[in-house]
């Protein structure tokens, strides 16, 4: 089971809604009245899932990649956003 902070956040961080056509995030959260808590949560669940996508993206197989040049330095790029 899941929570909907965690699963908002898994849509946001999802490597597809950056890499070629970006989500736009604030418009998308607009959607969504979160309580205070939720809030606090969707920013802790960014942080660890923008660290999964970065660790994935990194261990990829560099003979057959499956997303664009420059996509684990972007990922690093958003980590670091998210965790300022």
């Amino acid at each position: 089971m899941s929570d909907r902070a965690f699963e908002l956040a898994e849509i946001i961080e999802h490597v597809g809604s950056w890499v070629e056509h970006p989500l736009d995030v604030s418009a998308f959260l607009e959607q969504f009245e979160l309580s205070p808590a939720e809030t606090t949560r969707l920013r802790e669940s960014r942080r660890l899932l923008a660290l999964v996508w970065l660790f994935l993206l990194a261990n990829e197989e560099t003979e057959h990649p499956r997303n664009p040049p420059g996509a684990v330095e972007r990922q690093a790029d958003r980590v670091l956003e998210l965790l300022a």
